[in-house]
């Protein structure tokens, strides 16, 4: 899975635990508040109810998760160490956490202070990642397409931040200029396709091929999509500043898109030793998800259902998937790394049955979701029931499997 990798290059197992740990209790709180608040609250992208609930999903699920997981596969994917690993973590996951419960709990409350407190340590925690990361990759001179996507990341997340700065800042000292929800478009789109669709992409390039045996991406597609995409956000941001029609930009993307996952399912159906996997049920469900959303958007469907199908089918799926890969393979490398010869494979370390259920709630939940902008609001609460349970499994599986590496780790090799 991690070719080449050693105790000397990992940081310690702890590192990218806490993330994972952290990540699914975002989502239960995402889950709560949909059970406080109205639906039409929710679904208005510009109250601040929906605000709260999207930096509780971008920052404290998907950032915290992205952000654990660089941490061990950078070292590897791209020979990027950092010296001090603990240090370098506990900063980030500290800030990271209370960033997001400020900026969060500023927008639910209508509190200043906390949006202060917010934009503050969310500043910290990204300056520290990304900075430190874009110091050490930008030195690294064996050139693969994931080191040259995770470079367009750094750079494209960045950006994201910069902007996210200036938007908080606005709202802290309540100066709304007339060009606010144009630069609010700009972010959202960095965000999407800049921070989390290129991140994936260099991920997917060499992840997919290792993880699980399959076929190589198109060289045209690992070479050249993430800095074609990146300038096409560039684009988006100039035509948006000039007041020019983005429509057509906005398509380009969704077709690159398109093109990326299909690339991606057709190499997970194309393995080389195709043994029945539980993991890839998530990796085809966000690359069908992300089909699907860029297929209705281009067509103009309800936009409240793409951001479902967006944030829960594509991003998400493809988050937790990536987990229970993880989890499982760092408890049996680090035992294997102490000496231990009696260690679980790593089918044992998470049972298939308990992802399966997992994810079968998980993706009812979706549904239930999309059920309720399609039909009633009803099942906006079934859905939330089914989402903080989904994620209370998350967790259970992810703490059973670290439970058996805690348990082995601490018994004698002799």
């Amino acid at each position: 899975m991690f070719k080449g990798l050693s105790t000397d290059q990992a940081p310690p197992i702890s590192v990218p635990f806490r993330f994972f740990l952290t990540a699914p209790i975002f989502a239960i709180l995402i889950g709560v508040v949909f059970f406080q608040y109205p639906q039409d609250l929710i679904l208005n992208r510009y109250t601040n109810v929906a605000i709260a609930i999207t930096h509780l999903f971008t920052l404290g699920v998907v950032s915290m998760i992205m952000l654990g997981a660089l941490q061990q596969m950078l070292p590897v994917l791209a020979g990027v160490v950092v010296k001090k690993p603990i240090l370098f973590a506990n900063i980030i996951h500290t800030s990271l956490t209370i960033g997001t419960l400020g900026l969060s709990g500023g927008f639910l409350y209508s509190k200043t202070y906390l949006l202060i407190l917010g934009a503050i340590f969310l500043t910290i925690a990204f300056s520290t990642f990304l900075f430190t990361i874009a110091f050490l990759l930008f030195r690294v001179k064996y050139l693969t397409a994931t080191v040259n996507a995770m470079k367009v990341f750094i750079v494209a997340g960045i950006i994201t931040v910069a902007i996210g700065v200036y938007l908080i800042t606005a709202h802290i000292i309540s100066d709304i200029s007339p060009i606010h929800y144009i630069i609010v478009n700009i972010h959202i789109v960095f965000a999407i396709f800049g921070f989390v669709l290129i991140l994936i992409m260099g991920v997917a390039f060499q992840v997919i091929p290792m993880f699980y045996v399959a076929r190589d991406f198109p060289k045209y597609i690992q070479e050249k999509f993430p800095i074609v995409i990146f300038s096409m956000i560039i684009l988006f941001t100039i035509f948006s500043l000039l007041q020019v029609s983005t429509r057509e930009v906005l398509i380009t993307l969704s077709f690159m898109s398109i093109l990326f996952g299909y690339f991606a399912i057709v190499s997970l159906s194309n393995r080389r030793r195709p043994v029945f996997d539980i993991t890839l049920w998530y990796w085809k469900l966000s690359m069908f998800s992300l089909i699907l959303s860029m297929i209705l958007f281009i067509l103009d469907i309800n936009i409240y259902v793409i951001v479902i199908i967006i944030v829960f089918g594509f991003i998400y799926s493809v988050l937790q998937g990536m987990m229970y890969k993880i989890i499982p393979f760092l408890s049996w490398f680090h035992l294997s790394s102490k000496g231990h010869f009696d260690i679980p494979t790593l089918r044992e370390f998470i049972l298939e049955f308990d992802i399966k259920v997992q994810f079968y709630i998980y993706f009812s939940s979706i549904i239930c979701f999309l059920l309720a902008i399609m039909i009633d609001q009803i099942f906006i609460y079934v859905g939330s029931c089914l989402f903080v349970v989904s994620n209370l499994l998350l967790i259970i599986n992810m703490i059973k499997a670290m439970s058996v590496y805690n348990k082995l780790s601490k018994k004698s090799l002799y």
